[in-house]
Formats: C-alpha cells, sequence, structure tokens
C-alpha cells in the first residue's frame, strides 16, 4: 500500500515551522532531553573566542591532513546549539549527500505522524525483491527478513541506525510524489532551478538539519526527540564519535559513496561524511558538527573525520 503523504499540516513557509509551533515567548517547560529545553530562553554565554579559535586550527588541521594525503576535500562545520556562534573550513563545497539522505526522508514521515498519529505504526510486509546491501561499504549487522512485517516506525529506525538502504527504498517507495522534495527544499537541501532539481548538500546546510531537530522548528518535539534519540544508537562508531569520551552521547548519521567514472564504470573517488550533534558536558554544551570528506580510502577517511571530530571537541569543551 501506498502511503499517501498530502497533509494539511504540510505548509511550507519562508522561514521553518512559522506559524505551526509556539511563538518564542511562550514559556516551555519539558523533560524531553534530546531537544532545546527552552526554546526561546536566553542564550548561555558566547562562545566567540572559543569559536574563532577553533576555525584557526581547524584550517591548519585540514591543510595538513591533505598534504599527508589522507583526504582531497575536507569540509567542516560546527555550531555551539547555546550561543549559536559557528566556525567553519570550506564549508560551503558541495558533496554527495548519499545516505545522509535518510534523515529528511525519516523527518518527512514524522512530519506526517504528527497530524496523523498512526502513520508510524503501519505495518508492511518486505517481499525481498529489493537486494541493495551489497551496496554499503558499512553493512548492516541486523538485515531485513523476507516475508517478515515491518512498521513504518522499524524501518525508520533501521534508515538511521544501521543506514539500512533496503528500508530506506521502501520508504521512498511509499511516499507520493514531490512530498519528499518539499521536504529538502524546506530543509535547505534543494532547489528548482529551471525546471530542473538541484540537491545543495554542504557541510554547513547539511549540520542546519540538526540544528533544526534540536529546536523542534519543523516537526513536533516528541518527533524531533524520538529521531535525535535513534541517532544516538547509531551503530556506525568508527567516525566522529570513535576518539570522544565514551561517556558522551552523540547523535549522528553517516553517508558513503563510491564515485564511478562514466567512462570505465570504474570508483575512483570515495566520499565519506559525518554529521549529527554532540551532548557535551552531559547535554549543558550541545553542539553540531557537520564533516565531509573525499579522498582514494574509505579507511583513510575514517581517521580524518575522526581525528577532526576530536579536535573539534577538545578546543571547544576541555
Amino acid at each position: 500500500m501506498v502511503l499517501f503523504l498530502f497533509v494539511s499540516g504540510f505548509v511550507l513557509r519562508g522561514t521553518m515551522g512559522s506559524g505551526i509551533f509556539p511563538s518564542s515567548d511562550v514559556e516551555c517547560v519539558s523533560n524531553l532531553e534530546f531537544i532545546n529545553p527552552q526554546p526561546g530562553c536566553e542564550l548561555y554565554e558566547l562562545k566567540l573566542q572559543k569559536m574563532s579559535a577553533l576555525e584557526d586550527v581547524l584550517n591548519v588541521q585540514a591543510d595538513e591532513l591533505i598534504k599527508e594525503g589522507k583526504a582531497n576535500r575536507i569540509s567542516i562545520f560546527t555550531r555551539d546549539l547555546k550561543s549559536q556562534r559557528f566556525a567553519g573550513v570550506h564549508d560551503t563545497d558541495i558533496f554527495i549527500m548519499a545516505s545522509l539522505l535518510k534523515v529528511p526522508l525519516v523527518m518527512t514521515y514524522y512530519r506526517v505522524s504528527d497530524t496523523a498519529p498512526e502513520t508510524m505504526d503501519q505495518p508492511i510486509m518486505y517481499e525481498g525483491d529489493l537486494d541493495l546491501y551489497d551496496q554499503q561499504s558499512v553493512v548492516p549487522t541486523d538485515k531485513l527478513i523476507k516475508g517478515n512485517t515491518y512498521t513504518y516506525r522499524d524501518l525508520a529506525r533501521r534508515a538511521l541506525i544501521y543506514s539500512d538502504n533496503i528500508a530506506a527504498q521502501i520508504l521512498l517507495g511509499h511516499i507520493s510524489d514531490g512530498y519528499f522534495d518539499k521536504t529538502l527544499v524546506a530543509l535547505g537541501l534543494q532547489a528548482v532551478r529551471d525546471g530542473q532539481k538541484e540537491d545543495f548538500v554542504t557541510a554547513k546546510s547539511y549540520a542546519g538539519v540538526f540544528r533544526i531537530l534540536y529546536n523542534s522548528t519543523f516537526l513536533s518535539r516528541s518527533s524531533s526527540n524520538e529521531i535525535i534519540k535513534t541517532l544516538t544508537e547509531s551503530a556506525f562508531t568508527d567516525g566522529a564519535t570513535k576518539k570522544l569520551p565514551k561517556d558522551v552521547v552523540v547523535a549522528h548519521k553517516f553517508g558513503e559513496r563510491t564515485i564511478v567514472n562514466p567512462d570505465n564504470g570504474v570508483g575512483e573517488k570515495k566520499q565519506l561524511h559525518d554529521c549529527g550533534i554532540v551532548y557535551a558536558n552531559n547535554g549543558e554544551e550541545p553542539y553540531t558538527f557537520c564533516i565531509m570528506t573525499e579522498g582514494d580510502s574509505f579507511d583513510e577517511l575514517k581517521t580524518v573525520i575522526q581525528e577532526v571530530s576530536a579536535k573539534i571537541y577538545e578546543t571547544l569543551i576541555d
């Protein structure tokens, strides 16, 4: 069955969430630990000096990693979610979104669920007609089983936690034409020029997706919280979280892609990205990050992401 996602609650305006959720001057007390507990309240002390220092450090680090041959391109963006100060290095360079696309895909379903709560619990049987696992460098450890029934919530969790391509493809197959595009446009990840769709994904623009989730300006607070909580369970541990303290909670999503030469069909360049929210200092100093890389080896790119993520943390928090 196709889930037709034309819901009156989906009203896209020039600004995220305008006219849909309570205004910022409304007192908000919340026990939802993964989203901004006090939207509209006064900001904490600005981190201008730390962000300025961080940007200098990241510029040097990125140049060194490229000179060492670990990557050909590195793009970095990070924002302190309390002060809103940010730092970036080549943060407007364009990359392939790859599996990062799964976060806005899941957000589309939860957008509908905010109006039609039964949506996420609708069942669907996996008929085994898709075979996409061999296309993943990081293969899910818990694969879909032919003949089993899953809910849209199950599929969404698998798409986020395991980056399950088949779960994501099923979700894509049950969205009415144009609806997912509206989400991408609303999140600043797609534009239409001369009638043609263009996906613009940069470290800066994609980090904004996590800021939107944290501030719950596109989805309800409970939906935003559920998505972020799911992302804290990510099975990908060889990227941004690898060198962070083990007790630090991180909600993140990775994306990978091999770029194939159209002339010979050979995969030449690799792209690997990792983006999310670090809940540093027991959640008191949360910040978004997005690290996008391109090079010749996934293993080398993983190392780059690990080192950059560690540098952001030690400069901002330690």
